[in-house]
């Protein structure tokens, strides 16, 4: 008879075990089920994060990019810092050497440009020069301004008013080429601050 008894107790037992163990099983399943949801639904949102931060810099930026633009063409630029329209009234080269200063490549190029504030603010003129570059080739990076260094260029300073006009000059030094583009800094552009607009100058018009 304490056989029979011994033997239940130890069945109950055995029975008990087994059903802890299997809960045990069941509750670590469901915690690594969840533990994986989590990090895939982590992994989703950090995706997701990733491409929102890709395509936020430019939400804002409404006007299209203009690409062809020539000589007397007006560009429309919606940036970070106002939106204005800017035209080339001019371009021309003015030779390997300027007031006494020699160009490190082989040319200096010099542009008239009047620039409308088309914002509701003010706009600073030093700005918009600071992204406006010159370059021979789209693939490569181009030159800045320089208008500051010399006595006889018109340089963009201070601030216009919404609907105020400015007239001034770009000058940078550039290699010989069969036709010059006058840009916003792709940097710029790709950081979302700013539509692109390209001038493309042949070398011809600019002689």
């Amino acid at each position: 008879m304490k056989k029979m008894v011994t033997l239940i107790v130890f069945m109950l037992f055995l029975a008990v075990s087994l059903i802890a163990c299997n809960n045990e099983d069941e509750n670590q399943n469901l915690d690594e089920e969840k533990q994986q949801e989590t990090e895939g639904t982590d992994d989703k949102n950090k995706s997701e994060e990733k491409e929102e931060a890709k395509t936020s810099g430019n939400k804002n930026i409404k006007v299209e990019d203009q690409l062809d633009l020539v000589i007397g063409d007006t560009g429309t630029f919606d940036t970070t810092i106002g939106t204005y329209e800017m035209t080339i009234e001019s371009a021309k080269l003015v030779g390997p050497e300027f007031e006494g200063i020699e160009s490190q490549i082989d040319n200096f190029i010099l542009v008239d440009l009047t620039i409308k504030n088309m914002s509701d603010d003010s706009l600073n003129l030093e700005d918009v020069m600071m992204s406006i570059q010159v370059t021979e080739d789209l693939d490569e990076s181009g030159s800045h301004d320089s208008s500051h260094v010399f006595d006889s260029v018109n340089t963009f300073l201070g601030s216009i008013n919404p609907g105020e006009e400015a007239k001034g000059q770009f000058i940078a030094e550039v290699y010989n080429s069969e036709t010059y583009y006058f840009r916003e800094d792709p940097g710029n552009v790709a950081a979302g601050g700013s539509n692109q607009v390209i001038w493309n100058i042949p070398a011809e018009e600019v002689k």
